[in-house]
């Protein structure tokens, strides 16, 4: 009885999307299906094609595929992105500065047949490419196409085919189109091919990958192609593409979201309120982005507020994710781990240790060996007893703290990585490799790059404990060395200017302490 409410779930969205899926079918069948089955039958005869039943099953299938969704958020039961129980919010797109809508393919068409959305992870460029085959289904103007182009990277190098790209994931949803009428049907241009992922294709294969696209576009020019990728992946080859980029989600729109993601009970409707009310503009990095929003939503639902410092919210958010494998409560996934053997505390801990040594060697972004090296190197240090691949398995599936694209894997959000090295530099960390480690970084001549964020996390962690070790014997040396020289203040000014690489609460605490020694 347990799982009854889940089973009427799923049946009533199955439902939903064999609904749907004959709704969308069908509109196609008399519209664009239309035009290319009589464009086919002109060279092949009606007697060779079954162009109508082939392609109807072909939408039947691929509706009830990309109709139906789930996320950590939302948990075990499906839900749909068009229909009842719908989780899509309308993304909008930007171009030369200003919003292209997206509620149909129209307006974006409008602007160029070849168009490559460049966005961040996490913002919604996937869901939209569903919305718009769903949408463009059920108008009929195209049949449209989509294709996780991370299936190329199956193909060998120099041989890279988008049409056997194309066939193949038409295939997977039962069309019996023979190769050689498709390929002529791409003439007509009733197609809208929706490309998905580019920056998922392995990175020997991406520059290629993108010219072979470019290739094929030029080749079928009526047909239109949308590309999705994230802004770092090499695109230099699409000359003809334009690119726009996805806007993040509005006050309104994220409130939209959240009010989506669980029922409409007392505590969706209050993180509703003070999403309205405050937390957009306070987490606005967070809020704006569909995958951090829910994160947030989530730990709003265990904890019932969203902590005002930054170190409170990566605890919690963390907390949350990784309770989600043995929640009771409504939706979330429930996930087993592959480290069984591994308490809480000590996977928080490799985690910390994991970040603090790929943190502060500027390593965001990790090969498949790389990343397992990393994670051996953290695990024979901390000396647990789990392997690399269970414990990267997990870091994905289980708290969501890294993600795959392609062959490379990164953080889902930068930012939980200079949490986590803050929290081991708090913890983790003697008075002693305190001092030599801000000895080291903090305050020697070259800084290579910013760490505002770990400072700031540091601070809210371990605010007396910094000033001692980072600041009290530099201090010091500061005032020994003002002494000595002709113009004492200058000196100490022209030294603050130019040591001092710590910002907004750190300067503070500098300025603080500069006081009470140098006086």
């Amino acid at each position: 009885m347990g799982n009854e409410p889940e089973k009427i779930a799923t049946a009533l969205v199955s439902k939903a999307a064999d609904g749907g899926a004959q709704q969308f079918g069908g509109d196609v069948a008399n519209r664009a299906l239309s035009a290319v089955g009589d464009f086919v039958r002109t060279k092949y005869g009606h007697a060779k094609v079954r162009l109508g039943t082939d392609f109807q099953r072909y939408l039947d299938n691929a509706t009830r595929r990309y109709n139906i969704v789930r996320t950590v958020a939302t948990g075990q039961p499906p839900r749909t992105i068009l229909g009842e129980g719908s989780l899509y919010v309308q993304l909008s797109l930007s171009y030369e500065g200003k919003v292209v809508e997206t509620s149909s393919v129209k307006p974006m068409l409008s602007v160029s047949h070849n168009i490559l959305i460049q966005g961040t992870g996490g913002i919604g460029k996937s869901m939209l490419m569903r919305y718009l085959f769903l949408h463009t289904a059920r108008r009929g103007d195209y049949v449209p196409v989509l294709i996780e182009l991370r299936r190329i990277s199956n193909q060998n190098s120099g041989e890279l085919s988008i049409i056997e790209l194309i066939y193949s994931c038409m295939q997977d949803f039962d069309i019996e189109l023979p190769r050689e009428q498709f390929e002529y049907s791409l003439q007509l241009g009733k197609y809208l091919f929706l490309f998905d992922g580019l920056d998922e294709v392995k990175t020997s294969l991406s520059a290629e990958a993108a010219e072979a696209l470019q290739t094929f576009s030029a080749k079928y020019p009526k047909n239109p192609c949308i590309i999705t990728s994230q802004p770092r992946q090499a695109t230099s080859p699409l000359e003809t593409f334009t690119i726009m980029e996805p806007k993040g989600l509005s006050k309104q729109q994220a409130i939209e979201l959240a009010s989506r993601i669980w029922p409409k009970d007392e505590k969706t409707q209050e993180f509703c309120r003070q999403l309205e009310e405050t937390l957009y503009d306070k987490h606005l990095d967070f809020a704006e982005n569909p995958l951090l929003l829910s994160m947030m939503f989530l730990t709003f639902m265990r904890n019932s507020s969203i902590p005002d410092h930054l170190a409170d919210f990566y605890q919690k958010a963390y907390d949350a994710l990784y309770s989600i494998h043995d929640s009771n409560d409504k939706g979330t996934y429930h996930r087993d781990f592959q480290c069984k053997d591994l308490d809480e505390d000590s996977f928080k801990r490799l985690l910390a240790h994991f970040c603090f040594k790929t943190y502060l060697k500027e390593e965001y972004e990790f090969s498949w060996d790389s990343i397992r090296d990393r994670l051996k190197n953290s695990i024979q240090k901390l000396k647990l007893k789990v392997t690399a691949d269970e414990y990267l398995t997990d870091l994905q599936n289980v708290v969501c703290m890294i993600v795959k694209d392609g062959d490379t894997y990164r953080f889902s959000h930068r930012s939980f990585q200079a949490y986590f090295a803050a929290y081991y530099t708090a913890t983790a960390l003697t008075d002693e490799e305190q001092k030599h480690l801000f000895s080291v970084i903090l305050f020697r001549d070259e800084v290579i790059y910013d760490r505002e964020d770990y400072y700031r996390l540091l601070i809210q962690l371990q605010p007396e404990r910094l000033a001692e070790n980072a600041l009290k014997d530099r201090l010091r040396t500061l005032q020994t060395d003002a002494s000595a020289s002709e113009n004492p203040d200058l000196y100490i000014v022209k030294s603050m200017y130019q040591g001092i690489k710590i910002k907004n609460q750190m300067r503070q605490i500098v300025m603080r302490e500069s006081v009470s020694f140098i006086t």
